[in-house]
């Protein structure tokens, strides 16, 4: 087989692993359990997800942006990229059920919140 072709497959595949992730953190972060300040949640448009961002929430004080990576190195290599947008990195296992998701996500975006929170009261 071409070498081409291999690449081709495996890029497609990885893409469709990459959106079945990000469709499975989405469908957790609208579960009922999810905190209060957590209003709503939505795909990321296209510039959005040019930024680097595929999920965006919005919440008590405003859009909190994810990315959904699917190993720990891919979130160490993104994390090391800098960016104009805090943006939490969730690693979604094959694994993980929308509970473990949904508390993967609520505790990457407390923190960043909480930022946001700091700053508004000045402290």
């Amino acid at each position: 087989m071409d070498p081409r072709n291999v690449s081709r497959i495996l890029g497609k595949l990885a893409s469709e692993r990459g959106r079945s992730s990000e469709k499975r953190l989405l469908t957790a972060c609208l579960l009922p359990g999810r905190p209060e300040w957590m209003r709503a949640a939505r795909r990321a448009t296209k510039q959005e997800d040019h930024d680097g961002i595929d999920v965006v929430v919005e919440s008590d004080v405003g859009k909190l942006f994810i990315q959904v990576k699917s190993s720990r190195r891919g979130k160490v290599a993104f994390e090391q990229r800098a960016r104009r947008a805090r943006i939490a990195v969730v690693v979604v296992s094959r694994d993980d059920g929308p509970e473990k998701l949904l508390r993967k996500v609520v505790g990457q975006l407390a923190a960043i919140r909480a930022e946001y929170l700091r700053e508004r009261s000045g402290r």
